[in-house]
């Protein structure tokens, strides 16, 4: 897999006019300098020939035309959006900014939570939505179908919105074979390291900084697992199963030998194994998290409920955790900082991202995107943070916005800048329908064995990445 450079649910010179709406362009009228008058004739000579005129005198140049106004953006009767993600109870300032355009344009929108499934069967039946959203992990069929339209012709001849304004991992996360097929919304990755404040301090443990190793961490874990028995009272780390990829990353590994458009599932290499080993030794060698088994045992199926109850020091997680942790019951003090550095010495997190995409078979292209431009542009997005809850932590994908949202968010959640950092850091998971089908029907499965550790890591990948490579060559 390549490394994205610069880099699972809900920038600073930039102009802030409304994107995607065209105006009234002002023409620039020009006009030469006035001729300069006649010279006089002296009284005692004879008079002066009078001099040649200047091609100012002769003619004055004409006036240059009016540039044409271009025309404006018609709406239908009602754009249809179908969100896949319930706004109005996850975060309602994105249709209280939706409001402000359909007033100042006097349109209506029509916002559906929906499905992808939903979206699929109506693309397939002839009625797609106007606009829909876009998980970059999700709908690679409807890419791969080429059911969503090229954006890149959209951002062309847009003045208040530019590729160069978001981050740049996030359009290659919604880029296909060159075709931007999902203007990017948010910047949601998972570098975080969620602590237990009370946890540390009564182990007179320092906390992790973003330059601690995953080998000190790794000790500091097993100091901080507490109880006996098959279950412990605390452990001392845990970490969201989707994102197992970044022990492999850790390790020097790769996942495919190509984000955007994957040939070969690279798992089975040397670094990768060893970091896929990694991961299953903390659940059953080291016992600092708890395993698949020792969840179901004791009833908390979740990492995120072993956390909230007091029962986990460290978790790794993303940025919308804070939410949950917000509104818990139990006041859990907590922190927060970056992951650990990998074993090969450098920073990867893992990351995700929702775009906002236009149905090749959409009747109303130009209106959905006069709406996307603005609502995920500079000014749609200054208008969603003002509005929402002072604490949602969110941001953006555009880069100056997100740094100066995370910068906001620091009197509430200090450290919250160095999400903007870990920006350098991002890895993308791979894209494409034949992954897509790979991964859940081959991989999914082969990792839950690995996680319950029901057959060694080495053999159950390169089985399973045998079968992978056949599905990503057309087998």
């Amino acid at each position: 897999m390549e490394m994205v450079p610069t880099s699972r649910r809900r920038l600073m010179a930039l102009g802030f006019a409304t994107a995607g709406i065209a105006g009234s362009l002002v023409a620039a009228c020009g006009g030469d300098a006035a001729p300069a008058p006649p010279a006089k004739a002296e009284p005692t000579k004879a008079p002066a020939a009078p001099a040649a005129p200047t091609a100012a005198a002769t003619a004055a140049a004409p006036t240059k035309a009016p540039e044409p106004t271009a025309a404006p953006v018609k709406f239908p009767e009602t754009l249809a959006v179908t969100t896949i993600n319930n706004f109005a109870t996850n975060d309602p300032a994105f249709l209280k900014a939706a409001d402000e355009f359909m007033a100042d344009r006097k349109v209506k929108i029509e916002f559906i939570p929906g499905n992808n499934q939903e979206v699929i069967t109506k693309i397939a039946g002839g009625t797609p939505p106007d606009v829909f959203r876009r998980d970059a992990a999700a709908l690679h069929g409807l890419v791969a179908e080429g059911a969503m339209r090229d954006l890149n012709p959209f951002l062309a001849k847009t003045k208040d919105v530019q590729v160069s304004d978001f981050y740049p991992h996030l359009i290659k996360g919604q880029t296909y074979q060159g075709k931007l097929v999902a203007l990017p919304e948010d910047f949601q990755p998972a570098p975080l390291l969620f602590y237990n404040t009370q946890i540390f301090e009564k182990a007179g443990e320092k906390p992790p900084t973003p330059d601690t190793t995953w080998a000190d961490f790794l000790e500091q874990a097993k100091r901080l697992t507490k109880g006996t028995g098959d279950v412990a009272d605390v452990y001392g780390y845990s970490f969201p199963k989707w994102t197992y990829e970044q022990f492999v990353y850790n390790h020097g590994g790769q996942t495919v030998d190509s984000v955007e458009n994957p040939t070969k599932c690279l798992l089975d290499s040397a670094q990768a194994v060893q970091g896929l080993e990694f991961m299953v030794d903390l659940q059953h060698k080291h016992r600092v998290m708890p395993s698949p088994q020792v969840m179901t045992g004791a009833n908390i199926p979740s990492e995120n409920n072993w956390f909230l109850g007091g029962r986990l020091a460290t978790l790794n997680g993303g940025t919308w955790f804070t939410g949950t942790l917000n509104t818990a019951k139990d006041n859990v003090p907590w922190a927060m900082t970056l992951a650990p550095k990998g074993q090969d010495g450098k920073a990867h997190y893992p990351t995700g991202g929702a775009g906002w995409a236009i149905p090749t078979a959409s009747k109303n292209a130009d209106a959905a995107w006069a709406w996307m431009s603005w609502q995920f542009g500079p000014a749609g997005w200054k208008s969603w943070v003002a509005k929402r809850d002072p604490k949602t932590f969110w941001l953006p994908a555009l880069k100056s916005i997100a740094a100066d949202e995370a910068k906001r968010l620091e009197q509430f959640y200090p450290n919250a800048s160095l999400v903007v950092k870990s920006a350098d850091s991002i890895w993308f998971r791979p894209g494409g329908a034949k992954w897509e089908k790979a991964n859940a029907e081959i991989l999914g499965p082969a990792l839950t064995s690995l996680h319950e550790n029901k057959a060694p890591v080495k053999a159950t990948i390169q089985e399973a990445v045998t079968r992978i490579n056949a599905v990503l060559a057309g087998g």
